[in-house]
């Protein structure tokens, strides 16, 4: 099992990283309760797909395939992609489920 700290911290290098293409005035601030998409963050719609991907990327370069966006994620009330903390707690949930 991979801990929230480890899943934590790829997210926080894949923003780190996406921020290396943004502009000044479009820079995703990289923190432990950054928000990840919706109020507070300069991602559009294009944007957060590509952060799960380099999200994906890094926890395939772990040994773990994980898919992000899929129906149960974009069919939750609450977006599981708002801030850093849903996003491991959901990233958590799926690696929980039995293979």
């Amino acid at each position: 099992m991979v801990a929230a700290g480890e899943l934590r911290e790829i997210v926080l290098a894949a923003m780190s990283s996406a921020n290396l293409t943004r502009t000044a005035d479009s820079q995703m601030t990289v923190a432990d309760n950054a928000p990840i998409f919706g109020p507070g963050s300069p991602l559009d719609s294009l944007g957060l797909v590509s952060l799960l991907m380099d999200i994906e990327d890094g926890l395939a370069q772990m040994g773990i395939q994980l898919t992000l966006s899929d129906a149960r994620a974009m069919s939750r009330k609450r977006s599981p992609f708002r801030d850093v903390p849903e996003l491991v707690a959901f990233m958590t949930e799926l690696l929980a489920e039995p293979v």
